[in-house]
């Protein structure tokens, strides 16, 4: 089945289950694991599907119609409930994004490699050094933001739907999840669970759900490669030049201090027209 095929496929299961979801998800019952795209999801939708026994079901094409977790991109919607949003410094997720898509130049699929080499088509990229990337992302965060990947509106926008203070949606970051996995799930379950959390059941999962355990790796030891790259908090610190910064302050600043990840536009003063040393990237190359 060709690659077109199949993403219609998986996009026409995704809007029915979806609006099962919105009129009988309650009679399942579904939970939602809701993100933009490389904001943390699969890794908090496999653990609540791990601690609740249910199935997490990814890349269906057809509608879903028993419990499950069910993880999205979708906008934002009052029917859903039972929905976990979890969001991520918008920084590291425009990155996360960047390093997803050198991979899709190199994938074992014909249709993703030139789906990937049109969309990236203005950038000049032939390796994954630290030079090459801050050459590239300033126009790469126009075109994120501009045409996003794997959601219909933009980081800001999707953040603005979602995480403030709407009914039967918990917000979660990404950076308490990595702070104190424990702590962070063990504050969000109940609220749509309704139960006391199992503490031992509970550690179990985020040990089974741990960096090293699902990449192999040790978290920070990057593989670029991989959908899970490096699995760290603030990586943009060292890729972000004070041109790309500038960008992505035009087009996104105002969603990093209504987030609370920053107060004012002076982190742009840290960053320098030259990106930081990543030593464990300055060698891949793409071929």
């Amino acid at each position: 089945m060709g690659l077109s095929i199949r993403r219609h496929l998986n996009i026409m299961g995704l809007r029915t289950t979806k609006l099962i979801g919105m009129f009988w998800g309650e009679s399942f019952p579904f939970y939602y694991i809701s993100e933009y795209p490389r904001s943390g999801g699969n890794w908090l939708g496999g653990m609540v599907a791990d601690y609740l026994r249910l199935p997490f079901p990814s890349h269906s094409v057809f509608p879903y119609g028993c419990a499950a977790v069910l993880h999205n991109h979708w906008s934002y919607s009052r029917r859903l409930r039972r929905v976990y949003y979890i969001f991520r410094d918008g920084r590291d997720v425009c990155l996360s994004m960047y390093f997803f898509c050198l991979r899709g130049l190199v994938s074992e699929s014909p249709g993703e490699r030139r789906y990937y080499a049109k969309r990236l088509g203005n950038l000049q990229i032939d390796d994954i050094t630290p030079a090459n990337c801050a050459r590239n992302l300033p126009e790469f965060i126009r075109c994120w933001v501009r045409t996003p990947f794997g959601c219909k509106i933009s980081w800001a926008d999707h953040v603005k739907q979602w995480a403030f203070d709407r009914p039967n949606v918990i917000p979660i970051s990404y950076e308490q999840l990595s702070e104190d996995c424990e702590g962070a799930l063990a504050r969000i379950l109940p609220v749509h669970t309704k139960e006391p959390v199992d503490r031992e059941r509970l550690r179990a999962t985020i040990e089974k759900f741990s960096f090293q355990k699902i990449s192999g790796r040790q978290q920070g030891k990057s593989d670029p490669f991989s959908f899970y790259r490096k699995g760290i908090v603030g990586d943009w610190r060292n890729h972000f030049t004070r041109t790309a910064g500038e960008v992505f302050h035009q087009l996104c600043g105002q969603t990093l201090i209504d987030l609370g990840y920053e107060q004012d536009g002076s982190w742009l003063d840290e960053l320098s027209d030259v990106p930081a040393s990543c030593p464990d990237e300055a060698e891949t190359t793409l071929s």
